[in-house]
C-alpha cells in the first residue's frame, strides 16, 4: 500500500511551511523567555531544597557518628589499654567532656565584647513603681 498522507499540493505545501515557520518562532521567543524568567527561580529553588535536605541529613547523622566514634574508641581502650571495661568507659568519657569543653571554651572566647553583660530593662528603671 502506498503512504498519501505526506503527498499536498505545491501551494498548500508553502502555507504549511509559513505556519510552522511562525509557530517554530511564537515557541522559540515563548521558551526563551522562559529560560530567562523561571531559569533563576528554578535553580534557587534547587538549591535551597538540596540545602536543607542536606543539611538535616547531616545534623541527623552527626549525633550517630559521635556515639560510633565513642563505641570504637571505648573498645580500643578496652582491649588495648585498660584492663578493666569500666576505666575504658570514664576515659572515653574523660575524652569526651575535654573536647567539648575545649570547644566551648573557643567558642566562648570569640563572642562579642559585653554580651554577658545584663542589658538595663524597664524595670530597672528610677521612677518606675511597678
Amino acid at each position: 500500500m502506498v503512504e498519501t498522507d505526506n503527498f499536498q499540493p505545491e501551494d498548500q505545501k508553502s502555507n504549511d511551511s509559513l505556519e510552522g515557520l511562525v509557530t517554530e518562532k511564537i515557541v522559540r521567543k515563548i521558551e526563551s523567555i522562559r529560560v530567562k524568567t523561571s531559569g533563576p527561580a528554578i535553580r534557587i529553588s534547587r538549591t535551597l531544597v538540596y540545602g536543607l535536605t542536606a543539611t538535616i541529613t547531616i545534623l541527623i547523622a552527626l549525633p550517630f557518628l559521635f556515639i560510633g566514634i565513642s563505641r570504637g574508641l571505648i573498645e580500643v581502650f578496652d582491649q588495648w589499654v585498660f584492663s578493666e571495661r569500666s576505666r575504658a568507659v570514664w576515659f572515653v568519657y574523660l575524652l569526651s567532656a575535654t573536647l567539648w569543653s575545649t570547644i566551648g571554651l573557643l567558642i566562648w572566647r570569640r563572642r562579642p565584647k559585653g554580651a554577658a553583660t545584663p542589658k538595663k530593662g524597664v524595670s530597672h528603671m528610677e521612677g518606675n513603681d511597678v
